[in-house]
C-alpha cells in the first residue's frame, strides 16, 4: 500500500516465504537458510498487507497439497 505507518503498525516480512509455497517444508537446513536471509530478502509491510500476503501464501500451499 506504500502508506506511512508508525513503527508499531509494521512488520518485517520475508520477500520469499520461509516455507516454499510450491514445495512446502523440505528440510530443517533449507528452513534455516530461508529464515536467515540478507536484508535484501526482507521488506517492511503494514500489518494489513502482511496479513493479506500470508493468507495468499497459505492458500497457495493448500492448493498445491490438495493436488498431490
Amino acid at each position: 500500500c506504500r502508506a506511512n505507518f508508525p513503527a508499531a503498525d509494521v512488520v518485517v516480512d520475508h520477500i520469499h516465504p520461509v516455507v516454499d509455497t510450491m514445495n512446502g517444508f523440505n528440510t530443517w537446513d533449507e528452513y534455516v537458510e530461508r529464515m536467515f536471509v540478507e536484508a535484501e530478502g526482507l521488506q517492511v509491510l503494514c500489518k494489513c498487507c502482511h496479513k493479506e500476503k500470508t493468507a495468499i501464501e497459505r492458500k497457495e500451499r493448500k492448493n498445491v497439497r490438495s493436488k498431490n
